[in-house]
C-alpha cells in the first residue's frame, strides 16, 4: 500500500495510544491524519475512542478537527477514509 493511498475506515482506523483512564472508562487518541467524509470534505483530524470498563455502554469513536484558534471541533459528517499526513513543506 502506498503512503498516499486512502484507507477505508471500514478496513481499519489509525493507531491510538491511551490518553486518559478513569475508574469507569479508557480513552485512546490517534495522531492527526487526513480524513475524507461522506460529503467529500477533507480535514486534518484525529479521533478519540472511548471504551467502558463495565461493558454497560457501547464503545464510542468521535472524530475532531482543529478550528479557529486551535479549538477542538467535532467532525459532523461520517468519516469514510483516512491517510497519514504528508510531510510538511520546508521551503526551497
Amino acid at each position: 500500500m502506498n503512503k498516499n493511498d486512502w484507507i477505508p475506515v471500514k478496513e481499519r482506523l489509525p493507531d491510538t495510544e491511551l490518553s486518559n483512564e478513569t475508574s469507569l472508562r479508557k480513552e485512546y487518541k490517534s495522531q492527526n491524519v487526513l480524513i475524507q467524509t461522506k460529503r467529500d470534505e477533507i480535514f486534518s483530524s484525529y479521533y478519540i475512542r472511548t471504551t467502558y470498563k463495565n461493558n454497560k455502554y457501547k464503545e464510542e469513536i468521535e472524530w475532531y478537527a482543529h478550528g479557529t484558534g486551535g479549538r477542538r471541533m467535532s467532525v459532523m459528517s461520517k468519516v469514510v477514509a483516512w491517510m497519514p499526513l504528508p510531510e510538511l513543506y520546508t521551503g526551497e
